[in-house]
């Protein structure tokens, strides 16, 4: 029987390249890895504009699937790529087998991102918005402070890695009436380093997948576990994976 596949997908103002240390990992075993680029988010930085959201990011992931022909595949979301991936299995059911959150949104039908964050990282998102032509969010090591990444090599990798980012991703509502993602095999990955700024914006998600009998996993980073620890992460993926 196939392997398979895996399809990665990253988080905002981050670039497809945050998964530079944990594909080798991946494909070492043999696996069959795609990562998917998001547009706006990548090379193509001209083409963030207002009018890129959620669905844009859902169909350039949509798009990957249909064009390589993949089944069975594990789907992979950091962080806001929760509302993606989401949106994804809504999309194409039929060709998903897994979907793997690693400290990631995990919405219902008819919920934005930006509703689920806290008020506080809300207003600032929206002032932020706001103050640079009513949209665009622009990266900063002010992202760093808040997934936790210390001085060192992590951050420094993670810093040569971002991009701007739109707040209309944030704002737009997950259309997923059939509540697909609910049918499949579902697969949380908790960072749980104390004090972490934005802990307390993923941890109300890691319960939820407790509360339902996930499969649940905690490792003792900031945000990015992927990058802090990316062997680990591509084993719990390995060991995951069909």
């Amino acid at each position: 029987m196939p392997q398979s596949p895996i399809l990665l997908v990253h988080g905002a103002w981050q670039t497809a390249a945050t998964w530079d240390l944990v594909i080798p990992h991946l494909r070492k075993s043999g696996r069959r890895v795609f990562n998917a680029l998001l547009t706006g988010l990548e090379g193509d930085a001209y083409a963030l504009t207002e009018a890129v959201n959620l669905d844009t990011h859902t169909r350039d992931v949509e798009a990957l699937v249909d064009r390589e022909n993949l089944n069975d595949v594990m789907l992979v979301g950091h962080s806001y790529a929760g509302m993606i991936i989401t949106g994804v299995a809504e999309r194409v059911r039929r060709r998903i087998a897994h979907l793997v959150y690693i400290d990631a949104f995990v919405p219902d039908h008819g919920q934005s991102a930006l509703q689920l964050l806290p008020d506080s990282i809300r207003d600032a998102f929206r002032r932020q918005a706001e103050a640079d032509g009513g949209w665009r969010l622009r990266s900063s090591d002010h992202q760093l402070d808040l997934w936790g990444l210390a001085d060192g090599s992590a951050r420094d990798f993670v810093r040569g890695r971002l991009c701007d980012f739109t707040i209309r991703c944030f704002e737009q509502a997950l259309h997923a009436p059939t509540h697909a993602a609910k049918t499949l095999e579902r697969t949380y990955i908790s960072c749980v380093r104390e004090g972490y700024p934005a802990r307390a914006v993923f941890e109300q998600f890691a319960k939820r997948a407790q509360r339902e009998q996930w499969e649940h996993h905690e490792l003792p980073t900031g945000h990015d576990c992927h990058v802090e620890l990316p062997d680990v992460v591509s084993e719990l993926l390995l060991k995951t994976a069909v």
